[in-house]
C-alpha cells in the first residue's frame, strides 16, 4: 500500500461509498478531475459487489492502461518499421520500463491513463486523422493536467498548417462532455471548469524530486517570486522554440512530429517549477518511441530519462538515502532534451528516413492461353 493510495485514493473511495456512489460526485472531495473520479466510482461499486479489494482494482486499472499505452507505442513504431518483431519489442520496452511498473502496479498512480490517450492521439495524427488525434489529446487533458506538456506540439502543428483551427474545437468539446455527468450529479458547473486552476498552486516547492533546472536553485525567502519567474520562463521558452521551428521551416512529417512531441514532453516539465518526478512519465514513454523511430541517433535518450527519474522514485517510494545528487540527475534530463531538440532542429534539411519495405514473393507471370488450332478430321 503506497502512501498516495492510503492518503488520497482510499479516502476518496470511502467517501464515494458513504455518499451514494455516483451522487458523491456532487461534492468537492478530491483534487483530480472528474473522468478519473468516474473510474474510481465504478471501481468502488465493483469492490462493494465482488471479493476484489479496492487497492487491487485501482492498480489493475492502471496496469490495464499500461498495456494500452504499450500497444499504441508499438503501433506508432510500426508506422516506421513494418516488422512485427520491432513493434512488439517497442511495446514490451514501454510496458517494462522500471518507472512504468512502479507508477501503476506499486504506486497506484494513473499516469498511464493520460499517457495512453496521448500516444493514441499522436498515432492518429501520424495517420492523418486530425479529428481523432486532437480529440484523444483533449481527452488525455481531462484526465490529468500533465497531458498539457505536449500541447505546444499541437500549437506548432497548427501554425505550420498541419492541423486546422476547427480541429482544436474538439478539446473544449471533450472537456465539457466529460464534465456533464458530474454536473448532472449536482457539482457546480463553475467548479468543474476551474479544477485545474485550483490545482496550479497546490505544491509550494520549486521541485518535488523532479530532475529539472530548479535542482540548482535555492530560493530562500524568494520562493513565490522564483516560481512566478520560472513559469514565465517556461512559457517564453516554449514560444521561442516554436518560432525557431517555424523560421527554420522544420518539416513536420512523421519523423518531425514524433520528435516534436518527444521534445516538448521533456522541455516543459524541465522548465516549469513545482514538478514531481513522475511528471516526466509521458516524456519517458515518448523517449522510447523516439529511440525506436531513430535508433542509431537516439538510442540512449530513454536511458537518460529513466536514470534521471528512477533514482527519485526510489527515494520517494522507499525512503532510500539519496544515491545520486538531484543536480546530476537534472543534467541527465537536460542531455535527453538537448539530444531530441537538436535532432528536431536538423530535420529542416535531412530527408525523412525511408520506411523499409518487407520483401514480397515475386508474382508469377500470367500463363497465356494457347490458341486452339483446328485439327483435321
Amino acid at each position: 500500500m503506497s502512501g498516495d493510495y492510503e492518503g488520497f485514493l482510499r479516502p476518496w473511495a470511502q467517501f464515494i461509498a458513504a455518499n451514494g456512489g455516483f451522487d458523491a460526485l456532487a461534492h468537492d472531495f478530491a483534487d483530480y478531475n472528474v473522468p478519473y473520479l468516474y473510474v474510481l466510482t465504478a471501481l468502488t461499486w465493483l469492490a462493494t459487489h465482488s471479493p476484489l479489494g479496492m487497492m487491487l482494482l485501482v492498480k489493475l486499472t492502471s496496469v490495464a492502461f499500461d498495456v494500452v499505452m504499450a500497444y499504441y507505442a508499438g503501433r506508432i513504431v510500426g508506422l516506421r518499421w513494418p516488422d512485427w518483431r520491432i513493434r512488439a519489442l517497442a511495446a514490451v520496452s514501454v510496458l517494462l520500463l522500471p518507472t512504468v511498473v512502479l507508477n501503476g502496479a506499486y504506486w497506484a498512480q494513473c499516469d498511464s491513463i493520460y499517457t495512453a490517450l496521448t500516444l493514441a492521439g499522436l498515432y492518429h495524427l501520424l495517420r492523418d486523422r486530425p479529428w481523432w488525434g486532437v480529440a484523444l489529446l483533449g481527452l488525455s487533458l481531462t484526465v490529468k493536467l500533465q497531458a498539457i506538456f505536449v500541447f505546444p506540439a499541437l500549437l506548432t502543428l497548427l501554425l505550420a498548417g498541419r492541423i486546422r483551427w476547427r480541429h482544436l474545437l474538439t478539446i473544449p468539446a471533450v472537456y465539457l462532455l466529460c464534465a456533464v455527468p458530474a454536473w448532472l450529479a449536482g457539482r457546480p458547473f463553475g467548479d468543474l471548469m476551474l479544477i485545474y486552476l485550483h490545482q496550479s498552486g497546490q505544491y509550494g516547492g520549486l521541485t518535488l524530486g523532479a530532475p529539472s533546472i530548479y535542482a540548482y536553485v535555492r530560493p530562500g525567502e524568494q520562493l513565490d517570486t522564483i516560481r512566478t519567474a520560472g513559469s514565465l520562463l517556461a512559457v517564453a521558452a516554449v514560444l521561442v522554440v516554436i518560432c525557431v521551428l517555424l523560421i527554420r521551416r522544420i518539416r513536420f512529417d512523421r519523423t518531425g512530429t514524433v520528435l516534436l512531441f518527444a521534445t516538448f514532453s521533456i522541455l516543459v516539465p524541465f522548465l516549469l517549477p513545482s514538478m514531481h518526478e513522475r511528471y516526466f512519465f509521458q516524456a519517458e514513454v515518448l523517449a522510447v518511441v523516439a529511440a525506436f523511430w531513430l535508433p542509431r541517433e537516439l538510442w540512449y535518450v530513454p536511458l537518460l530519462t529513466q536514470a534521471a527519474t528512477f533514482a527519485e522514485y526510489q527515494d520517494y517510494l522507499f525512503g532510500t538515502p539519496e544515491v545520486v545528487d538531484l543536480r546530476i540527475l537534472a543534467l541527465l534530463t537536460g542531455a535527453a532534451l538537448v539530444a531530441t531538440a537538436s535532432r528536431l532542429l536538423r530535420h529542416d534539411r535531412e530527408p525523412d528516413p525511408p520506411v523499409p519495405v518487407q520483401a514480397e514473393a515475386p508474382t508469377p507471370a500470367p500463363v497465356e492461353e494457347t490458341a486452339r488450332v483446328p485439327q483435321p478430321v
